[in-house]
C-alpha cells in the first residue's frame, strides 16, 4: 500500500461522503484524465462522483448495476446484474453458499427491473453519453464484496471506454486486487485489515434519497450547458 492509501489504514472514517469525494478527487487530479466521463453508482456514489467531476471539469453521469441478493442475507451480494440484464456471479461465494439456479434467474428479473426504473427515473429521457474512446471514471462511495463494480467495470469496457479508472474511498485489499487487473488504475483511500460494512467508516452515512441524486445530476449538467 502506497503513503497516500495508508493514511487511513488504522483509522479509515471520513466525516461524510462529501469530504471523502473531495479527498478522492486530488487523487484522481494526479492521474490528469483527458475527456473522461465520471459514472456514479447510485445512491451514495453520486455524491462523491459529483466531487470528483467538478474537481476535473468532468461531464458527469450515472451508471445502474444492482446486486444480486443471497436468499438467506439480503446485505450479502452474490452477483450483480445491469439494466440491459447482462449479469456477474461472484462464483466465490456461491460456491461457499449453493443458490438454486432458479432462484437466480427470478432475482436477475427482479433486479434488472429496478435497474432499469432507477436509470429512468434519475435521467428522464437524456440521451446516455457516450462512451467510446473517452476516459471513463466509475465511482461509488466505497466497495464492500465488488460485484456491482464488477458488474459495471465490464459493461463499461464493452461500450469500448478507451481507459477505465474505479475511484472509492475504501474498500478491502483482496478486493482492490482483484478489480487491479481488470481496468486501468483503481484509486482509493483506505484498504482496512478490518472490513464489515461500508458505513462503519463514515462518522455520517444517512441513506442518500433518489430526489438528491436527481437534482444532483440536474444541477450538474445545467453547468455543463
Amino acid at each position: 500500500m502506497d503513503e497516500a492509501g495508508s493514511q487511513f489504514y488504522n483509522r479509515a472514517i471520513f466525516s461524510d461522503r462529501r469530504e471523502a469525494g473531495k479527498l478522492l478527487a486530488k487523487r484522481v487530479m494526479d492521474l490528469n484524465p483527458k475527456d473522461a466521463l465520471v459514472l456514479a453508482i447510485p445512491r451514495g456514489g453520486i455524491v462523491i462522483g459529483y466531487e470528483i467531476a467538478k474537481s476535473i471539469d468532468a461531464d458527469l453521469d450515472i451508471v445502474v448495476p444492482r446486486k444480486l441478493r443471497d436468499p438467506w442475507n439480503e446485505e450479502l451480494a452474490i452477483g450483480s446484474v445491469m439494466p440491459d440484464g447482462s449479469m456477474f456471479l461472484n462464483e466465490r461465494v456461491i460456491a461457499l453458499r449453493p443458490v438454486p439456479s432458479d432462484y437466480i434467474e427470478k432475482e436477475r428479473d427482479i433486479q434488472t427491473k429496478e435497474a432499469q426504473r432507477r436509470l429512468s427515473a434519475y435521467r428522464g429521457e437524456r440521451p446516455y453519453p457516450e462512451l467510446k474512446g473517452r476516459t471513463v471514471i466509475i465511482v461509488d462511495d466505497g466497495i464492500a464484496t465488488g460485484s456491482t463494480m464488477e458488474s459495471a467495470s465490464r459493461w463499461v469496457k464493452g461500450q469500448e471506454a478507451s481507459r477505465i479508472i474505479i475511484a472509492v474511498p475504501v474498500m478491502p485489499e483482496d478486493i482492490f486486487y482483484a478489480l487491479k487487473s481488470k481496468v486501468d488504475e483503481v484509486i482509493y483511500l483506505a484498504l482496512p485489515e478490518m472490513f464489515f460494512a461500508i458505513g462503519q467508516f463514515y462518522q455520517e452515512f444517512p441513506q442518500v434519497s433518489d430526489s438528491e441524486v436527481i437534482e444532483t445530476l440536474n444541477g450538474y449538467w445545467s453547468t455543463k450547458k
